[in-house]
């Protein structure tokens, strides 16, 4: 069961093992992409690749889907970025429903777990395989793997690692299942902490934090849905900066600028922007922006 391209490894991974996939769950085919035209999930496509049997539920508590996972008499389900299924689905397997999680659990529970940690700062994250339960990621815990947080990782390239690492533990989780050599380890609830799904109040900067932390926002929302601030009243999307050794602090105010970059102060520090995406264009180098408008050393940015 999964939807996007971090599920994907998993899948893979699955199909030459020694392990047999009798279906596959996706959300249904829904508008996607600027132009809106409907397309199947990134799991769906894969699954078409290997001519697996398709289910995609519009509600997971509807009878006929449970029937439906009922009759494939499936001893494990494997849940890898999907949604939260409720009881009567996880009573049907045999062995039960492994989940594969971006963290270390208990740490990050929710639906943006590696965009948080980037957003933090942190240094290192994890990949946790656990035993799913009808709470939020709070299930026994049955493998876990470290995984370090490179300076220049954004989600996307954070991601891309996580999830191939995840697709390899998985697996060695399901082998453990089906050997009965797992052993299950309760979470200690009171070191949990939250990764709740990402809002466009998440996405906007505050030129007033340190400029590390607004570098921190702006790699853990790159390249989606990626962070945002405004200029001149338009919205404008940033995709790429660097910490600068500009010492003014004037924040959100340009203080240098040259034929290639510009750098704008925040709270404390400043940074020097290198990738974005004005209000109705296309992703560009800060260059490519510089080339075709007018900013000046004054300008101010989040007015």
């Amino acid at each position: 069961m999964g939807n996007p391209d971090f599920a994907v490894p998993s899948l893979n991974e699955i199909m030459v093992s020694n392990h047999e996939v009798v279906a596959v769950v996706t959300s249904p085919d829904k508008p996607r992409g600027r132009g809106k035209s409907v397309s199947p999930t990134m799991v769906a496509q894969r699954a078409s690749d290997y001519a697996l049997p398709l289910i995609q539920p519009s509600l997971l508590k509807d009878d006929f889907f449970i029937s439906q996972l009922q009759e494939l008499k499936a001893d494990l389900f494997s849940v890898v970025a999907f949604r939260l299924l409720p009881s009567a689905v996880l009573q049907i397997p045999k062995i039960g429903s492994v989940n594969l999680h971006p963290s270390l659990l208990p740490q990050y529970r929710g639906a943006a777990p590696l965009q948080w940690a980037l957003m933090n700062g942190d240094v290192k994250t994890g990949i946790t395989t656990f035993l799913l339960s009808p709470a939020m990621d709070s299930g026994d815990i049955l493998m876990t793997r470290p995984l370090g947080i490179f300076p220049e990782d954004d989600s996307g390239s954070l991601s891309l690692r996580a999830s191939q690492l995840g697709a390899n533990l998985l697996v060695e989780t399901i082998d453990s299942l089906a050997r009965c050599t797992a052993s299950p380890k309760p979470q200690d609830d009171s070191n949990a902490s939250r990764a709740p799904k990402i809002t466009s109040e998440d996405c906007e900067i505050d030129w007033t934090k340190s400029a590390a932390s607004v570098r921190n926002k702006v790699r853990a929302l790159s390249p989606a849905p990626g962070a945002y601030t405004s200029l001149a009243g338009r919205r404008l999307k940033i995709y790429r900066c660097e910490l600068s050794l500009a010492e003014e602090e004037t924040s959100g105010e340009v203080i240098s600028l040259n034929k290639t970059s510009f750098t704008v102060g925040c709270g404390s520090g400043s940074v020097v922007i290198q990738e974005l995406q004005p209000e109705g264009k296309r992703r560009m180098t800060s260059g490519e922006f510089l080339a075709g408008t007018q900013l000046r050393v004054g300008d101010r940015f989040g007015q």
